[in-house]
C-alpha cells in the first residue's frame, strides 16, 4: 500500500473537509419505496466477518440472534445500567468480588429447540478461554480463572484478582454447548455462518455483501413485529450516501459532516448517539520528542480540541482530556482537563530544549521536533483528525507527518511512531475504559495499541487497582477521579474527542414504528446500534 506524508497549514484544511461532502446530492431525489412495511433495510459501512458470539459476535449485550447473561438499559445520555437478560437476577459476588455466582432464567430455548441452561453458559465462556480457539475476544477475559455449573441453572466465575467491573464480560453472547466443538479454532465453527442463540432473530442468510435476520417465531417474548432486518455492506461514505438518497433504505450510518447534508431534507431525519468512543493519538516511547514528559504535556496544552470538534465533527462530538467522559458520573472529574494554551505549550517545549530555528520548527542538539503520525488508510474521520491535529502542531514549531499505515503495517513501528486510535471497545464500567490504557501492566499483557507508549507509574497502577477491587461506589469514584489527576499532570496520548454516532433514517420509518432510542454506545458501532439498536422491541404506531 501507498504511503503519504502531509505537513499541512490549518486553512488547507477546508478543501478537504468540502470534500467529504461533494458527492452527496444537495437537493431531495424523489425515493423509492424502501423496505416492506413490517421490514427494514439498512446500509452499513461493514458487515460482522463471523456470526459467532466465541469471536465477538453479538459481545456488547444488545444481541438481536445470541443474547448475553445480562443486557444494557437507560437513557441515550447517560451510562446504561447493566440488568439481568438470560441471568434471573444480579450476580451474588463475595466479599472480595474474585467469586461471581450468576443465577439463570429457566424456561428459555435456543432457536434450534434446545433448552438453555449452565452448561451452555460454561461451555460458551470456556471456548472463549481455551488458547486452542484463538478466539478474538478471549482478552476480554483476561482475569477469568475458571467457571463451572453449580447445578443446572447456577454458573460460578471465578476470577485470578478481584475485579467489581466483571459485570461487563457478562454481556458476551451464548451459545448452545452442543453447537461447541472442544478446543475448536473459533474460525472453523460453523457458528461463524449460522449462529443458534435465544433472541429476537434468525439469520435467513449472510455473505460478504449482505446479513439478513428475520424473526424468531418462537421467541419467549412473542415473535418480533419488525419481520426482517436486511443489513447491506456498502463501505464508501460517499456511496452510502448517495444510495440512501436515492430510495431503496431505511437508514444508515454516516460521518457527521455528511450526515448533515440531509438535514434540510423533510424525507429524513439525523439521530446522534452520544458514546464513550474516544479518538486519540499514541506517542511512542521510542522518539525523543514524545518521551519527554514535557513534551507529552505541551503537545495536549496545545491542541485545540474544540477546533477539531467543530471542524472536523461538525460540532457532533466532545472534547476528551482523558479517558473518562462526563456520562459517568461520580467517577468523572470536570477538573481533568488541558487548558488550551498555546502560550505555555510553547514555554514548555522552550524549556526542555526544544528550541525553534530560522523557519520556526523546532529542533534540540540537532534532532528536529518531528513524529509520523499513523492511521487507517480506509477511515476518513481519524484520516482528518490526524490533519487537522498536524496543522496545529505546526504552529508550536512541531513536524508532525501524516502516514496511511494498516493496522498490522503500524504494530512494529509503535514504539517510534504515533497512531490515531480509538477505544472505549465495552464502555460500561469506568475500570473497562481506564485499565488497559494506564495500567503498568499493559501492553505486555494485552495488545500493541493497550498503553501503547508503555507509560508507568506505581501511583496511577495503585489507583487502578483500588477502582478496580474495591465495592464500595464511593472508594471507587474517588479513585478514578485520581486516575484522572495523575493523568493530567504526566499524560501518556493526546485524548482528542468522544465521538457522537451520526444515523440517517427515512422520516416515513419513524411515522411507521415507535422505536427504542438510542444508548450511549461503544467504540465499534454502525447499524446494529444507532436507533435500530433494539429493533426487535419496536411497535407499529397506532
Amino acid at each position: 500500500m501507498r504511503n503519504f506524508r502531509y505537513a499541512i497549514p490549518m486553512v488547507a484544511l477546508v478543501p478537504i473537509l468540502l470534500a467529504l461532502t461533494a458527492c452527496a446530492p444537495a437537493s431531495p431525489t424523489p425515493a423509492n419505496d424502501a423496505a416492506p412495511a413490517d421490514s427494514l433495510a439498512l446500509l452499513t459501512a461493514a458487515l460482522p466477518e463471523t456470526l459467532n458470539p466465541l469471536a465477538g459476535f453479538d459481545s456488547n449485550g444488545t444481541g438481536k440472534v445470541n443474547e448475553s447473561l445480562f443486557t444494557l438499559q437507560g437513557p441515550a445520555d447517560n451510562l446504561p445500567r447493566i440488568v439481568p437478560l438470560l441471568a434471573a437476577a444480579e450476580p451474588e459476588l463475595s466479599a472480595d468480588a474474585s467469586t461471581w455466582k450468576v443465577r439463570l432464567r429457566e424456561n428459555i430455548a435456543f432457536s434450534d429447540g434446545s433448552s438453555f441452561d449452565a452448561d451452555d453458559v460454561v461451555a460458551s465462556y470456556r471456548a472463549i478461554l481455551d488458547p486452542a480457539s484463538a478466539s478474538p475476544i478471549s482478552g476480554t477475559l483476561s482475569n477469568l480463572e475458571s467457571v463451572k455449573a453449580l447445578d443446572g441453572h447456577t454458573v460460578e466465575f471465578r476470577l485470578h484478582e478481584s475485579q467489581v467491573s466483571f459485570k461487563t464480560a457478562l454481556l458476551i453472547g451464548i451459545a448452545p454447548s452442543e453447537a461447541i466443538t472442544e478446543h475448536q479454532l473459533v474460525e472453523e465453527s460453523a457458528l461463524n455462518r449460522t449462529p443458534i442463540g435465544t433472541g429476537p432473530y434468525v439469520v435467513d442468510s449472510f455473505n460478504a455483501s449482505r446479513l439478513v435476520l428475520t424473526a424468531n417465531p418462537e421467541f419467549r417474548d412473542g415473535e418480533p413485529a419488525v419481520k426482517k432486518v436486511t443489513y447491506e455492506a456498502a463501505p464508501d461514505d460517499n456511496a452510502r450516501a448517495q444510495r440512501m438518497m436515492g430510495g431503496g433504505f431505511d437508514g444508515t450510518v454516516l460521518p457527521p459532516r455528511l450526515a448533515a447534508t440531509f438535514g434540510a431534507n423533510p424525507d429524513f431525519e439525523l439521530a446522534m448517539a452520544t458514546s464513550a468512543d474516544w479518538r486519540g493519538l499514541s506517542l511512542p516511547a521510542d522518539n525523543p520528542l514524545t518521551n519527554d514528559p514535557a513534551v507529552r504535556l505541551a503537545l495536549n496544552l496545545g491542541v485545540d480540541r474544540k477546533a477539531l470538534i467543530d471542524g472536523v465533527l461538525a460540532g457532533a462530538g466532545r472534547p476528551a482530556h482523558t479517558f473518562v467522559p462526563a456520562e459517568y458520573g461520580d467517577a468523572y472529574d470536570p477538573d481533568a482537563v488541558f487548558a488550551y494554551d498555546q502560550a505555555r505549550a510553547a514555554d514548555l517545549l522552550t524549556q526542555a530544549g526544544w528550541l525553534p530555528g530560522h523557519d520556526s520548527m523546532r529542533s534540540k542538539d540537532g534532532q528536529p521536533a518531528a513524529f509520523t503520525l499513523m492511521y487507517n488508510p480506509g477511515d476518513t474521520l481519524r484520516r482528518d483528525l490526524s490533519l487537522a491535529f498536524s496543522a496545529q502542531m505546526q504552529q508550536l514549531g512541531i513536524d508532525v507527518g501524516v502516514e496511511a499505515a494498516t493496522f498490522d503495517q503500524a504494530e512494529p513501528r509503535i514504539g517510534t511512531d504515533a497512531l490515531m486510535l480509538g477505544g472505549g471497545d465495552t464502555p460500561y464500567d469506568v475500570d473497562t475504559q481506564l485499565y488497559k490504557m494506564l495500567h503498568s501492566s499493559y501492553p505486555a499483557a494485552g495488545a500493541y495499541y493497550d498503553n501503547p507508549g508503555r507509560f508507568a507509574d506505581p501511583a496511577m497502577d495503585k489507583s487502578l487497582e483500588a477502582g478496580r477491587t474495591s465495592s464500595d461506589p464511593v472508594k471507587r469514584a474517588a479513585a478514578y477521579r485520581a486516575v484522572q489527576r495523575l493523568y493530567v499532570a504526566e499524560p501518556s496520548m493526546v485524548l482528542l474527542a468522544f465521538i457522537d454516532h451520526s444515523y440517517v433514517q427515512r422520516t416515513s420509518t419513524s411515522q411507521a414504528w415507535q422505536g427504542t432510542g438510542t444508548l450511549l454506545e461503544p467504540h465499534d458501532h454502525g447499524t446494529a446500534w444507532g436507533p435500530w439498536v433494539k429493533v426487535g422491541q419496536w411497535v407499529p404506531r397506532p
